[in-house]
């Protein structure tokens, strides 16, 4: 019989591969980057990740206990954890960083339904949340036969980005969307 100790050193090695896979490829992705012009944080942790945070912080923690006590024997164990933590807080803080550049909107980097090139773009609206702006872009999404369907793609916006993206919004779609004044009073007005 396998000891327990060896199955989990050996989900651990698996599982510190597979992160660090995932890094690569998403600190490649985020390389491979041309012309952004304002990115921005999004976590829900002060703009950084909330679970990976966590994560590494509570290894860094175990870390402290490993070595303040003469647990030593646990040391690949916990460094492992540790790996893990640093390649998922890397990839989870740059795939929930919001990339604008020259050529559209990139939401999450390692998810392509999740980008939208200028030229695409519908429609759109700003709604206000609080001190942050949300915009909705609208882009069809080309389904085989013909067929497309709308997507919609929703970006909040930080309270201090908000002058430089309305600029590259201008300068990106203000040649296809004017935005027109219109007071609102009622519905009524609308139909």
């Amino acid at each position: 019989m396998i000891p327990i100790a060896t199955i989990h050193l050996v989900i651990l090695a698996f599982f510190t591969l597979g992160t660090t896979m995932l890094m690569m490829v998403t600190v490649s992705n985020a390389l491979r980057l041309r012309n952004v012009e304002i990115t921005w944080k999004s976590g829900k942790l002060f703009g950084y990740p909330l679970f990976s945070t966590l994560f590494l912080f509570f290894s860094l923690l175990l870390t402290g206990m490993v070595f303040s006590h003469p647990l030593y024997q646990n040391t690949v164990s916990v460094m492992c954890y540790n790996w893990i933590g640093v390649n998922w807080f890397v990839s989870s803080y740059l795939m929930s960083k919001r990339f604008v550049t020259d050529h559209g909107i990139v939401k999450n980097i390692n998810d392509p339904s999740q980008t939208v090139a200028w030229s695409r773009i519908m429609d759109y609206l700003v709604r206000n949340s609080g001190k942050n702006q949300t915009y909705v872009f609208f882009y069809p999404d080309l389904l085989p036969g013909d067929r497309s369907r709308n997507i919609r793609l929703e970006l909040e916006i930080p309270e201090e980005k908000q002058g430089r993206f309305a600029d590259i919004l201008q300068k990106k779609l203000g040649r296809r969307f004017s935005l027109g004044e219109l007071e609102s009073t009622g519905i009524g007005q609308l139909k």
